[in-house]
């Protein structure tokens, strides 16, 4: 009979295996600068065994003067980033003081918000590397150069990996690389329309480690016009194009191309390998497919991928709680990193401003322009009755008032009784005074 327990090893070891890996590299990486800081100061402690006194002085030190490898100053949020990887490497070593959220930590603080704000004054902090989403016309020269389609195995690797991106809202690398064969299933509506929906695995917000954090829908692609850019189509000719063996559920879903396959054999054999596609190759298919289209845009990146998805949908009125369904955000803020203005909004803006700047007429979207008078709706009769009684104070009397049809005017009569004083001050004794109501408008 199996065992119902099986042999742990160290929790310590399994805790840190279960760890972004990207995190991981970065926290170490950042901890080595520091450590390689602390040696020029002639200091040769662990930054986990210096004291909070002593260590609030050299991160202090260490904010002012740290640089990047080429010699220049560091973006404002990656100075941000290299305390947040010294504040989880002390966590994990039962560091006494939190960076940031002590006291005892406060300079260092100060100065980081000192020296972002210098790094704003000479321009920093615009993000000139982020990624950028594709437009149409390089999505176009990406076909038209068979970069994307179905020509070739390489064009059916990358357009895969578009449409999951796209679609299923996956993020750039290690999301895509732990798909699996079996996380995509074809399935059909009740009308007979086909669609892939996706069976999500761990990603970046939602890790696994709250059970009940799961996305409320799954993405599906659905069939379009039966062309290459059909993502069903490219799903099928995929399937077909895979070895047999390697369309098992636990299989990988992006495998190696197949090199050594000549044009002429592009019909009968196989256009992959029995082996996962590698990482490095998987992790710059955006990069490549730019420079092969010589598409001179550095900022294209595999996270370009994301951005197109939520900027197309933004731009086309879809709302955000619903693009979060499918992006996987957990916060709805979190969306406007991504969606921008497009260039060709940008262009339009400009050239409304320039327009108007330049004396012409820019027109708004209710087709009224900027230079035409202002237009007085004609006073109705109802109206000029209305008004006759505005703002006048009436004591004593009797009111009668009719209200008719909207296209009748109303009528009022007063009829005005003399009264002695002390009538009238047992009459004013009887009434209440009404409170105005406040015009919903009002500021207070």
């Amino acid at each position: 009979m199996a065992s119902r327990f099986v042999d742990a090893g160290s929790v310590d070891d399994f805790i840190l295996e279960q760890e972004n890996k990207s995190t991981a590299q970065k926290t170490q990486r950042d901890v080595k600068l520091l450590q390689l800081f602390l040696v020029n100061k002639n200091e040769e402690r662990n930054i986990e065994d210096i004291p909070i006194g002593e260590l609030n002085e050299y991160m202090s030190d260490f904010i002012i003067s740290v640089r990047t490898k080429n010699g220049k100053e560091y973006e404002p949020s990656s100075l941000r980033s290299l305390l947040a990887s010294f504040e989880r490497h002390l966590k994990r070593k039962n560091y006494p003081a939190s960076i940031i959220n002590d006291l005892a930590f406060e300079k260092t603080r100060k100065t980081l918000e000192s020296k972002q704000k210098q790094l704003k004054k000479q321009g920093k902090g615009n993000k000139p590397n982020a990624s950028v989403a594709l437009t149409t016309s390089e999505l176009n020269t990406l076909y038209e150069k068979d970069l994307l389609g179905t020509r070739s195995p390489e064009s059916l690797l990358n357009t895969l990996w578009l449409n999951n991106t796209m679609h299923f809202g996956l993020r750039g690398c290690k999301e895509h690389r732990d798909m699996c064969w079996g996380d995509v299933k074809l399935k059909q509506t009740a009308d007979g329309e086909e669609f892939l929906e996706f069976n999500e695995r761990q990603t970046k917000t939602r890790t696994g480690s709250d059970c009940r954090d799961v996305r409320k829908m799954a993405p599906k692609m659905f069939a379009t016009d039966g062309s290459e850019r059909d993502p069903v189509v490219v799903y099928k000719l995929y399937e077909r194009k895979r070895p047999g063996k390697m369309n098992e559920d636990d299989s990988p879903f992006y495998l190696a191309v197949n090199n050594t396959l000549k044009k002429e054999s592009l019909q009968t054999k196989e256009w992959f390998k029995a082996a996962p596609v590698g990482i490095n190759k998987l992790n710059s298919l955006m990069k490549t497919m730019a420079q092969k289209a010589g598409i001179n845009n550095e900022r294209l990146r595999n996270h370009s991928g994301r951005k197109t998805m939520i900027q197309t949908l933004s731009e086309n009125d879809i709302p955000p709680t619903h693009i979060a369904q499918l992006s996987g955000h957990k916060n709805l803020k979190s969306l406007e990193s991504y969606s921008k203005v497009s260039s060709k909004q940008e262009m339009q803006m400009s050239k409304v401003l320039s327009g108007y700047t330049s004396g012409s007429a820019a027109k708004t979207s209710s087709d009224k322009t900027v230079n035409s008078p202002p237009t007085c709706s004609p006073i109705s009769e109802a109206q000029q009755a209305m008004a006759l009684f505005s703002g006048a104070v009436i004591k004593g009397g009797n009111f009668s008032i009719n209200i008719n049809t909207v296209n009748q005017s109303p009528k009022l009569t007063l009829e005005q009784e003399p009264s002695q004083n002390s009538a009238k001050d047992e009459a004013l004794s009887k009434w209440k005074r009404l409170k105005p109501l406040e015009d919903s408008d009002d500021e207070f």
